[in-house]
């Protein structure tokens, strides 16, 4: 089911839900406000993100540096709107670069989720920037490819391990990180 024929079905299920609590009301069972689905609902999330960055050249405390960084991990209870919990585990990829400090890793680049094997679905391929502030990692993106083309993606991550040092002339090469938020791919429903 791609992502037109999910929204449609949402929306089918919503103004059938709607019909009824208006059946309701009117003979007088129950009452029912009127809801708006503007805005965005995630679809597919994954609850558990974990797994280690590579970073080269290594970052640096205090001197700025172009560096390239590769992400991989394990996704695990992960679940979709229409399908419900997807049994196994996953991967997330994801390959970027930016100028960097060991404090301040701003970068932009592309990503690919490969889903629960049990799930079916086609990897899901995007594009991402990452912000950090305060030690968290926020991530957002879109999906250009694959499952739920068009979603929104977005991820909060917090380092829990380093390899190097940072004041070092080779900084730290290596990371290890755990999420702080789930993973979620949303839509726009309004």
């Amino acid at each position: 089911m791609n992502i037109f024929s999910r929204r449609a079905a949402l929306v089918t299920t919503a103004v059938a839900g709607a019909g009824l609590a208006g059946a309701l009301a009117i003979g007088g069972a129950a009452s029912a406000s009127t809801s708006h689905a503007d805005g965005y609902a995630v679809y597919t999330s994954c609850t558990g993100v974990s797994g280690s960055i590579t970073i080269s050249p290594g970052l640096h405390a205090l001197k700025a540096r172009t560096v390239q960084e590769v992400l991989t991990g394990t996704t695990s209870g992960c679940s979709n709107i229409f399908d419900g919990p997807l049994s196994g585990t996953g991967t997330l990829t994801a390959v970027m670069s930016g100028s960097a400090t060991y404090k301040a890793q701003n970068l932009s680049g592309t990503f690919t989720i490969n889903w629960p094997a049990s799930s079916g679905y086609n990897p899901s391929n995007g594009t991402l920037s990452t912000a950090e502030s305060n030690g968290i990692e926020t991530v957002t993106g879109s999906v250009t490819s694959g499952f739920e083309t068009g979603a929104e993606f977005a991820l909060q991550y917090v380092i829990t391990g380093h390899t190097g040092k940072p004041r070092s002339t080779k900084g730290v090469t290596a990371e290890t990180y755990t999420n702080t938020q789930p993973l979620t791919l949303s839509v726009n429903v309004g």
